[in-house]
């Protein structure tokens, strides 16, 4: 049986963020281990379906994409990092999520989005900082420890390169002119979840993107071609009356005149 369906970003987060909050590995965490659940749109998808809160998802960012190009999120009302330790829920700052990382073992559970994913399976994260930022402070405890790290990414985010050739091409430094605040790309590894993945650990069905893009709302969308057999068609349908119409995030951006970065719209607005 087929079912044809086209998603919004928003829509694409809401079933991705349902779907990783069902995964055996995240619900095991839960009740016996620890969740870190680090700052992006997708994640606080996660965090809503885990928790059953609400959660300012536009502002449960550190840096942000807008029309405009990279920014930094307003300082003011940007959410904190959440850990969910035997399931207490703590909000904190980098310093002790660092304290938290230090702590967990190959049971435990990483969440965190990405800005690019590959055909390939690679996903990568935008560095504005020169520290790095979160992924720089916590990818050598992932690593080390064996850290299950979920990658939360919806399909808008697929670029059509390697991303290990990509990242050799960027750089804060390296940049000459940006329209935007300019970032390294890091290369990260780990269990990317998108729609298509989603889809199959939410209803067991196999989905297929035939396009994408769209204009009046359905700009970054992508169309979908779900097949499976009759019952799981079906209740994918259920789920997606669930899903669709859900809002588009909006965020708010640090003001230039506060910005650190080598970015040209403070001269331009200057």
């Amino acid at each position: 049986m087929l079912l044809q369906v086209t998603l919004t970003p928003a829509e694409g987060k809401r079933l991705i963020g349902k779907a990783i909050a069902k995964m055996e590995v995240v619900q095991r965490a839960m009740k016996e281990g620890i969740i870190a659940i680090a700052t992006s749109t997708t994640t606080g998808y996660v965090l809503e379906e885990l928790l059953g809160i609400e959660v300012d998802k536009g502002m449960f960012t550190a840096g942000v994409v807008t029309a405009r190009g990279c920014c930094v999120t307003d300082p003011k009302g940007r959410g904190r990092y959440h850990v969910i330790d035997h399931g207490e829920v703590k909000t904190m700052g980098l310093e002790e999520l660092i304290a938290v990382l230090e702590q967990m073992d190959s049971d435990d559970v990483f969440i965190k989005g990405a800005n690019a994913i590959d055909p390939y399976g690679t996903a990568a994260i935008f560095l504005g900082s020169p520290k790095g930022g979160t992924i720089g402070a916590a990818i050598g405890y992932l690593t080390a420890k064996g850290v299950h790290f979920i990658i939360a990414a919806g399909l808008e985010k697929l670029v059509p390169y390697p991303l290990e050739d990509v990242a050799a091409r960027t750089g804060i430094d390296r940049v000459d002119i940006s329209l935007g605040m300019p970032v390294g790309l890091m290369v990260v590894h780990g269990e990317v979840v998108t729609e298509i993945e989603a889809f199959r650990l939410l209803t067991g069905v196999e989905a297929t993107p035939i396009g994408g893009g769209g204009i009046d709302g359905g700009e970054g969308s992508k169309t979908f071609i779900i097949e499976g057999d009759e019952r799981a068609v079906k209740e994918t349908y259920e789920l997606l009356l669930e899903i669709k119409g859900e809002p588009p995030l909006r965020t708010r951006t640090m003001s230039c005149s506060e910005c650190w970065a080598n970015c040209k719209y403070k001269e331009l607005e200057g």
